[in-house]
């Protein structure tokens, strides 16, 4: 094979070789003018995901019963199950007596959407439980307490709403000008019950009297009461 001869087996070969690495010249199209060929990854956009269903309104929870279906139009129900939920919780770590937990078990809860302006986020319904008001709720307030103490007293107290003991006490404190005359604790006696139980119970509230520490000091009477009705004597600190 002479030199011509050889040159011309090695472009050959080259060319080859270029071809089958896809590196050589450009093959002709195949495709007819006009006609779009799909690419061979193409991006494809994902269908919506469905919305988790919503939980029932009405439900029971830790041995409680929930109706809420009057807040269904205030906010997404998830989160009314979850305020109402977040409540019951605070009231079930208490560590209170069986005989006052089961009572307070006993009471319906009944999930508001709307509240007058200046009305409280829980409320005491006289033969019907509590009124939570949904829209309001903040799990670092006791509320659903705040409304289960004035049904408390209204039930289980010897005279109820005029139990000559809260009336007293209520007295007594108006009488010492330790407070504002407007404060709530001091409008009527459920009030002072439910704010200072309150107090003595879960440690802090935003109302006077504010803090058990407060309620000790301003209040030692009334603090030893608390102690004697709810724990035996034995005061909480």
């Amino acid at each position: 094979m002479n030199r011509h001869s050889r040159a011309f087996t090695l472009a050959a070969l080259g060319l080859a070789l270029a071809l089958a690495l896809g590196i050589g010249p450009a093959a002709p199209a195949l495709s007819k003018p006009g006609l779009q060929v799909p690419p061979l990854f193409e991006l494809r956009q994902r269908p919506p995901q469905p919305s988790p269903p919503q939980p029932s309104l009405v439900f029971a929870y830790r041995g409680w019963r929930v109706d809420a279906a009057r807040a269904a139009r205030a906010q997404p129900a998830a989160r009314t199950v979850r305020q109402i939920r977040a409540q019951i919780d605070l009231v079930e770590r208490l560590d209170l007596r069986p005989d006052v937990m089961a009572f307070m078990r006993s009471q319906p809860i009944y999930g508001d959407g709307l509240a007058a302006a200046g009305a409280e986020a829980g409320a005491y319904a006289p033969g019907g439980g509590v009124v939570l008001h949904v829209r309001r709720l903040d799990p670092k307030k006791p509320t659903l307490l705040y409304a289960l103490l004035k049904a408390y007293q209204a039930q289980r107290l010897p005279g109820g709403l005029d139990n000559p003991d809260v009336a007293g006490l209520r007295r007594q404190s108006a009488a010492r000008h330790v407070w504002p005359r407007d404060a709530l604790m001091l409008q009527g006696n459920d009030e002072f019950f439910a704010l200072t139980a309150a107090a003595y119970l879960y440690g802090t509230i935003t109302r006077e009297p504010y803090t058990r520490a407060d309620l000790k000091k301003t209040e030692p009477q009334c603090y030893q009461w608390l102690a004697n009705l709810f724990d035996g004597g034995r005061p909480r600190v």
